[in-house]
């Protein structure tokens, strides 16, 4: 199945004109999730890469929402967790130990030995964590958890340049401490793949899992017997965020790792996959009345109540439209500074001439604004749009002001004077 910017670019428009009278002087900002476009988007994924023994997941820390997560779940997608906040989230969702992959940077002993009791799948991020684990395990009479290491291939391997990352263990600078690691314990049974960067390209994505692969057969020469049985392959899909076009599609990604590494596809090990960002960014956008427009030293100015936190190689792209959903004439252009309650969010944009009342739509945000560690605090809503609206739900009521005056912290004044 293939989805067209213009299929994406109708589907936003209808969803903006049903959206636009909720906005008001209480609900000046809202944010929204299309499950048409996440729908069209998972049966691409489905087409690209049907196998049983491909199991495609979503991580919690790009896309935080109970309500898209359930509706991932319910498509036969697991979930992957990075932290002990996030593996609530997925459990109160609804996945099971099974349907879970835990790939956090940093825990605790008792967030280990908790981890250790589940049947979830554990991604151990360095030789002190093993070293952890290798006490837990040895405590253990019955071990639960399928373990493996968090590793950073740094390919291609004549990059003289260093992977900048805190995750993952370097292939490259340990290979031999990697394969030592592996042949020492029987019970470490799978590899997940640590991109550092992320793959700019799908040829850079294939080398990295290339090398992962190598090192798996590697292994398995030296134990004399297959090791590994699950390899996790996450990000590897560039996204496209200065059009609406879907590209690469999933089926490029497919066609590079199948170029690059054909023997992946014989079944022989398992493969989780985690596109969230390609899966979800062209179905998220935020809603923003303009308050103000103004003239400061000869350059327009949009001023919104909301603030953008996307990440340095998220392009910003925004639409304008009017207060009644009509996107607005773009045959004359001017260029704007777009400003948030403390500061500017986007520089020199080309927009319509602006009014207060219109709608300034923010696109591509769903992976990046409503993740689980996101600041964002309006309104979330979910909405199916074929052209007339059939579905709308809240994903998540906003902060109220009571919510951020609590949240600030508790006054004692009588300790203070103490």
């Amino acid at each position: 199945m293939t989805i067209s910017g213009t299929q994406i670019a109708t589907q936003r428009s209808t969803s903006v004109e049903a959206l636009v009278p909720l906005l008001n002087d209480a609900r000046p900002v809202l944010g929204v999730m299309n499950f048409n476009i996440l729908d069209q988007l998972i049966e691409q994924l489905r087409e690209a890469y049907p196998q049983e023994w491909i199991m495609h997941s979503v991580a919690v820390q790009s896309m935080g929402l109970p309500g898209v997560l359930e509706h991932f779940r319910a498509r036969g997608l697991g979930a992957v967790t990075a932290s002990a906040s996030e593996l609530d989230i997925a459990k109160h969702t609804g996945f099971m130990a099974h349907e879970l992959v835990h790939s956090a940077s940093i825990n605790t002993w008792s967030i280990l030995r908790q981890l250790m009791e589940t049947g979830l799948s554990l991604s151990i991020d360095n030789f002190a964590e093993l070293n952890r684990v290798d006490e837990l395990v040895e405590q253990s009479e019955h071990l639960q958890p399928s373990l493996g290491l968090c590793v950073t291939p740094q390919a291609p391997v004549d990059d003289e340049n260093p992977a900048h990352t805190h995750r993952g263990i370097g292939l490259r600078d340990h290979r031999q401490d990697l394969l030592q690691a592996y042949l020492d314990r029987p019970w470490l049974d799978q590899i997940h793949l640590n991109f550092a960067p992320p793959a700019a390209t799908l040829q850079d994505a294939a080398e990295h899992v290339a090398a992962i692969y190598r090192f798996a057969e590697d292994l398995e020469h030296a134990a004399g017997a297959q090791r590994i049985r699950r390899m996790h392959i996450t990000w590897g899909l560039p996204v496209n965020f200065v059009s609406d076009d879907v590209a690469p599609s999933m089926d490029n990604h497919r066609f590079a790792l199948q170029a690059t590494v054909p023997e992946l596809f014989d079944g022989k090990y398992t493969i989780v996959t985690e596109f969230t960002t390609a899966l979800t960014a062209k179905a998220g956008m935020i809603m923003a009345r303009v308050e103000y427009v103004k003239d400061l030293e000869n350059k327009l100015i949009a001023v919104l109540h909301t603030e953008t936190p996307l990440p340095r190689d998220h392009s910003l792209r925004i639409e304008a439209y009017d207060d009644a959903g009509e996107l607005k004439d773009t045959t004359e252009l001017f260029y704007y500074d777009i400003a948030g309650p403390t500061g500017i969010i986007g520089h020199r944009l080309q927009l319509p001439e602006l009014e207060e009342g219109d709608i300034l739509v923010i696109l591509d945000v769903g992976a990046s604004v409503f993740g689980s560690n996101s600041t964002f605090a309006a309104p979330i809503y979910g909405i199916r749009a074929d052209g007339l609206l059939t579905e709308t739900s809240v994903l998540r009521h906003g902060d109220t002001v009571d919510d951020v005056v609590d949240a600030a912290g508790v006054y004692q004044p009588a300790k203070l004077l103490h």
